[in-house]
């Protein structure tokens, strides 16, 4: 947990180590697929192709997306997810993916989280309780020194219309929609700013 980037050596090594020992390389793209991280798959920013890739939440359907050989058609029947058959979501996720063709959204997002990281950067420097700011395309992370101090600027920020999730044990995550403009980031990063500055003040009273 704590949306860590890995190394992009690393992921070389993890590979080879796969294919030399003839295993299946699965990326599990349920949170960073499908454009979230300014590529349609997170595994796309690395080196290598895995043999399977799972996907969820941002095409409305469970889905597992495999070389052939792996999954014949008479083995890719005999599965289960919490999506299968549903028409409706299945509209979605086709509507979904020829949005982020149509208005290019996979740029924009690239575009946009290097705007966001800039932004999120000097947080880092002006408060002592922020370890790291870190992230890829708009799958961006704030460490918090404890988990005390992530949970109070998540609620302090809640307090001021700023919606945000945990993830690991201090770690505070921002999951920005695809199409962010500008204007958007700046109050997101501006109330995450005086939330992180009350959560500060009230610790040194």
């Amino acid at each position: 947990g704590g949306y860590r980037v890995p190394d992009a050596e690393f992921m070389r090594a993890v590979n080879d180590l796969c294919t030399e020992h003839d295993i299946p390389l699965i990326a599990d793209e349920i949170q960073s697929g499908v454009g979230r991280t300014g590529k349609m798959w997170a595994s796309d920013h690395f080196d290598f192709e895995p043999d399977v890739i799972t996907s969820a939440k941002a095409l409305r359907v469970g889905a597992t997306i495999s070389r052939s050989e792996l999954f014949p058609d008479e083995k890719a029947r005999i599965s289960s997810t919490w999506g299968a058959g549903d028409i409706l979501a299945s509209i979605q996720g086709s509507l979904t993916l020829a949005a982020i063709e149509d208005h290019d959204l996979l740029d924009h997002a690239d575009r946009q989280g290097k705007g966001l990281l800039d932004r999120l950067a000097p947080l880092q420097d002006e408060y002592q309780a922020l370890e790291d700011v870190r992230g890829l395309g708009l799958m961006a992370a704030v460490e918090f020194e404890t988990a005390d101090q992530r949970e109070a600027v998540m609620e302090a920020a809640l307090e001021r219309g700023l919606l945000t999730l945990g993830c690991g044990r201090k770690t505070l995550r921002l999951l920005p929609p695809l199409d962010v403009r500008d204007r958007e980031l700046d109050i997101a990063v501006d109330l995450l700013d005086d939330a992180i500055a009350s959560v500060s003040r009230a610790a040194t009273v």
